[in-house]
Parts: structure tokens; sequence; C-alpha cells
């Protein structure tokens, strides 16, 4: 909330020097498509990451809070050893996904000592395409739209 109060401030004092509109708004996607390839970023480097994991089977074994950044995420047991989820476990049928005991095929990174889950790899899968898809529409937007941008009104 913080970000969008000072964004709203920065936009109006930018009104406020003259700056056109246009600029302002081509500013914003420029945010946005920095934004949008940076979570591009992200989802191709997990998808490296899970190309390099060994596939094994294991067992839901608890729910725990993340210490690092605080979200409740999954952990399983394999073997004699417990590991971690990459991401936080799903909030909608959290029960049925997670119930104690659970036999999962999952995707393991010894390097990082963690595990992709069924629906830790479908989102990797889905935000690479998305996310890339997102980055292209909203370049050919900005080409669209702004062709020749005028700083000053």
């Amino acid at each position: 909330m913080e970000i969008l109060i000072i964004l709203l401030i920065i936009i109006v004092l930018l009104l406020i020097l003259g700056v056109s509109t246009e600029l302002i708004l081509f500013g914003l996607m420029l945010l946005m498509l920095f934004m949008m390839a940076t979570l591009f970023v992200f989802f191709a480097f997990s998808a490296v990451r899970l190309l390099r994991c060994e596939r094994t089977t294991g067992k839901v074994s608890k729910i725990t809070i993340n210490e690092r950044f605080g979200f409740k995420t999954p952990n399983y047991k394999i073997g004699d050893e417990e590991y971690p989820n990459v991401f936080p476990c799903e909030m909608i049928m959290k029960r049925q996904l997670y119930s104690e005991g659970r036999e999962c095929r999952l995707m393991l990174d010894k390097k990082r000592k963690k595990v992709y889950d069924g629906n830790a790899r479908a989102s990797v899968i889905a935000g690479v395409f998305l996310s890339a898809a997102s980055v292209a529409m909203l370049i050919i937007r900005m080409k669209d739209l702004f062709g020749t941008v005028h700083i000053f009104k």
C-alpha cells in the first residue's frame, strides 16, 4: 500500500513539473515490464533447477513455517531425511494435498536440500510460459502505443 502512495505522489509531482501523461504512462509500463521480466527470470531459473533434480517418491511429514519468509511449507520425508518444498503450500485443498503420510512423486534438489512437489512443478511450468507471454505482449503493446514519446507537453 505504501508503494502505491509513493508512486501516486511521484506521478503528481511529475504532472506538476510538466511531464506529459504519455511519458508517465510509458514509465509505468516500463516498470511493469521490469517486474514481469524479473518474474520470468525467477521461473526460468526454477525451471533449470527443476531439470537438474532427481526423481523420487516421498511422504508428506508435516507443514512448518519457513523461518526466513514466514509462510507455511510442506515437508516431505524421503528415506530417513526430511526436505522442505521449494514453494509455499497451497491454501486451497490443504487437507487433501498435504495429509500426513500421503505418498507423492517429487523432484529432489540435493544441492539445495529441497523438493519440488506436483504443485511446485506445475507452478514453474505455467510461470515460465505465462510470464514470457506477458513480457512479449507488454513489449508489443508498448511498441503499438508509443511509437514516439514526447517528453514535455
